[in-house]
């Protein structure tokens, strides 16, 4: 609550003497009696042109001017009649009166001290220069004046008085204890209620307050301010729905009460209606454009609201108005940033807020998220660590300390994080996804399974938990069990394109292409304009070999939306096409989009090996390691560029990398048995593609390999067995076709079925397959 000022409007007393006057004071003094001060004055004037020295005229007159608020020509009369008659304390005390109604309060107090010279015992005088004081922030004086005039005649208006001073001054007791006089003998009073409600406030005493809002309100139900403050009041005891309802009539009753659309946004922002809180701080920012919290708090509204591109302005411009005002503002800032992947201003922001307090726990979870985003996970931990230290009650830094210790491999850490954080959030839905991801990677299936069903459990309607966990299935292989999730969330809502393209993508992981073409194409019946949908289409058609055709889908997706995969997949089909300088243009566009993509990295390392340029592939594969030190990827394809370097010895040591980090990585098993193959170790090549199988058994081209190499063993039936599991797998797989063709038409039995699979090798864009029924079919 603001200070509370008393303003005094005096309106004096009519003063006759019994003296033998002049004929026109006597007519002035009957008129202003009944109150026709023009008459009055008119008469006094008169008076004064027959005797200018008359000291009764000029008083009078001054009387007369003042109770008909001339107050500056009352100061005149009083100022001539003191002139006249330098003893007159009336005369003091009228024009101390006549300047306090002018607001020259100073003035005011320098005639009252001279009045109280001549009256040292006038308990109104005391009272009104206390009151002058009282308006010009002397509280001490005030009090001081307002005790002796208590001393000299006691009153409730007194001790109100006095008590104000008392809750300006900030000594509330004394303030409440003057009160409590006052109410003693003046129980009715609306105000002294009012101005006791206040003082207890600002002792924190808001039961106490809310009481005596109350009283104050039953006694006079237009007082605007008596809502408003107890609407204060109820906010402070965490009542926010009750202190709305107050707001709400304080606007009723004055809509221009100071800083109410302020605090009634304040209390909307506690219930979580985020889109009322932002009206209202819209309408407190049209009243006060210049006050940075009013930003602060839309913004952080809008951020509740997912409104990021909104609340970033609203932040921008409560650090332009205040710099160092609002650390609040810098931790939401950095939060935005963050969520737009500019982690080096998410920083910046996180520095600021740690700098001015270095025990925020928030600023230094937010440094770490960002730090970690940057592949610097030593200094993450560092902040997470921090942070725990400061606040071991925040489960959001458990959260992403897990996921940091997730990436470094540390899956038991990460488990005991995400564990912790669910402990203090049982509805931690992203740390049940999380934790199940890691008791899988540790083959803890049962206990995945659990959290992903507490998931849907919590949510069995929430599109979002179903695509999460749809994604997270996919990300340990688990592509049915993803298919499976994202079928229950297509019930739900039909029209999502997102669980179609998901869906479209584990389809084309099993090898149902035509399922994951179909899916592909639902998304752009449903949105035209889906450019994941074109680059998801594009990439399936790489797969089959379609590149031409993969090309003119990724092409439409990059010209409606380029980003960093849709590039990727790009490089991939001028790959395919061995176009491989034009697959190293679009992973430099991808790099562009991100500077530390490992992935664009070392897709364009295995390109340049294929060059050959193996200096270039080596220096993309060093930078790849170096941004991403634990994707074991890294050593997988630095190992097909050495492949393609004709160094397989050194490939399967990529390959020993790769699986030492996730000994589950079925291509690393895959692509070290093709090194083994090449190096003619065909029963260390065979160990490795089952091995892959095992791991993956949706890998198609384990089987495709496994089979080629019991074709070399003549073991046909095991070669036709894995082929025809391959194509099971991916019905495109040409290759699978064209080998088992190969082998059937060895067979006579066997040779129609292999020249159909030679047909349809060449069907499917081999060229190789039409040399083969030429040769064996006719």
């Amino acid at each position: 609550m603001g200070k509370l000022l008393l303003i005094l409007t005096l309106f004096l007393p009519i003063w006759v003497f019994a003296q033998t006057a002049d004929t026109y004071i006597q007519a002035g003094n009957a008129k202003d009696k009944v109150k026709n001060y023009n008459g009055a004055i008119v008469d006094y004037t008169r008076a004064i042109h027959i005797d200018t020295a008359n000291i009764n005229a000029y008083f009078f007159r001054g009387n007369s001017r003042s109770n008909s608020k001339d107050f500056t020509g009352a100061i005149a009369d009083y100022t001539k009649t003191i002139m006249l008659k330098p003893d007159r304390a009336e005369a003091y005390y009228y024009r101390a009166n006549a300047n306090t109604n002018l607001e020259n309060f100073a003035e005011a107090v320098k005639d009252y001290t001279t009045a109280l010279r001549f009256l040292p015992k006038n308990a109104d005088i005391y009272q009104y220069r206390g009151s002058a004081k009282t308006n010009l922030k002397d509280f001490v004086g005030a009090i001081d004046d307002y005790t002796k005039a208590i001393q000299i005649k006691p009153s409730a208006n007194l001790y109100t008085y006095r008590g104000v001073a008392y809750s300006n001054l900030g000594d509330n007791p004394s303030a409440i204890a003057d009160y409590d006089r006052a109410l003693a003998s003046n129980s009715k009073s609306a105000e002294l209620y009012y101005y006791r409600a206040n003082s207890k406030s600002a002792l924190k005493n808001y039961n106490g307050a809310i009481l005596d809002f109350n009283k104050s309100l039953e006694l006079n139900p237009r007082n605007a301010e008596a809502y408003y403050y107890r609407g204060n009041a109820k906010a402070n005891m965490g009542n926010n729905q009750g202190a709305i309802v107050d707001y709400n009539q304080a606007m009723r009753l004055n809509p221009k009460l100071e800083e109410l659309n302020h605090y009634l946004a304040n209390a909307k922002i506690n219930v979580a209606d985020n889109r009322g809180a932002i009206a209202e701080y819209t309408k407190a920012i049209a009243q006060n454009p210049t006050n940075g919290e009013l930003y602060l708090r839309r913004g952080v509204a809008r951020v509740n609201i997912g409104d990021k591109a909104k609340a970033l302005p609203d932040l921008n411009k409560a650090i332009e108005l205040q710099p160092d005002a609002y650390p609040e503002a810098y931790r939401a800032r950095a939060g935005i940033r963050f969520d737009n992947k500019d982690y080096e201003g998410a920083i910046d922001d996180a520095d600021f807020v740690i700098k001015n307090n270095n025990k925020d726990d928030g600023a230094y979870a937010i440094r770490g998220n960002a730090k970690a985003e940057k592949k610097d996970t030593v200094s993450a931990l560092v902040d997470f660590n921090t942070a725990i230290e400061l606040n071991g009650r925040n489960s959001y830094t458990y959260y992403s300390r897990g996921n940091v210790k997730r990436d470094l491999k540390d899956v038991r850490g990460a488990i005991e994080d995400y564990t912790k954080a669910i402990e203090l959030r049982p509805d931690y839905m992203d740390a049940y996804l999380e934790r199940g991801n890691a008791r899988a990677r540790m083959r803890n299936f049962a206990g995945a399974a659990q959290d992903y069903q507490r998931v849907l459990d919590n949510s069995p309607r929430s599109e979002e938990a179903y695509l999460k966990l749809g994604n997270s299935r996919a990300l340990f292989r688990d592509y049915q069990g993803a298919i499976d999730t994202y079928n229950l969330g297509i019930k739900i809502n039909p029209k999502n394109t997102a669980f179609f393209i998901k869906r479209g993508v584990a389809k084309s992981k099993l090898g149902d292409t035509q399922g994951a073409a179909r899916d592909f194409n639902q998304v752009l019946r449903l949105d035209t304009g889906s450019a994941e949908a074109y680059q998801n289409r594009g990439n399936l058609k790489a797969g089959y070999g379609d590149f031409e055709g993969a090309m003119a889908d990724i092409n439409k997706a990059i010209s409606q939306q380029a980003n960093e995969e849709a590039y990727l997949f790009l490089g991939s089909a001028k790959a395919g096409l061995n176009d491989y300088l034009g697959a190293i243009e679009a992973y430099n566009r991808a790099l562009e989009i991100n500077t530390n993509s490992a992935k664009a990295l070392y897709f364009r390392g295995l390109a340049k090996s294929n060059l050959p340029d193996s200096l270039g592939a080596m220096d993309d594969f060093k930078k790849a390691y170096d941004n991403d030190p634990q994707d074991e990827d890294v050593f997988v394809y630095r190992g097909l560029a050495k492949l393609n370097l004709q160094d397989s010895i050194n490939a399967i040591q990529e390959y020993n990398t790769a699986i030492d980090m996730n000994p589950t990585n079925s291509d690393a098993y895959l692509y070290r048995g093709v090194a083994k193959f090449k190096l003619q170790d065909y029963r260390g090549a065979l160990q490795d593609y089952t091995t892959a199988i095992q791991m993956n058994a949706a890998n198609k081209l384990a089987f495709l390999r496994r089979g080629e190499l019991k074709a070399v063993q003549r073991d046909n039936k095991g070669a036709i067995d894995d082929f025809t599991t391959a194509i099971t797998l991916d019905g495109r797989l040409r290759m699978a076709f064209y080998e088992r063709g190969l082998i059937r038409i060895q067979v006579s039995a066997e040779k129609n079925n292999g020249c159909l699979d030679l047909s349809k090798a060449g069907e499917l864009g081999l060229k190789e397959a039409y040399e083969a029924i030429k040769k064996y079919c006719n």
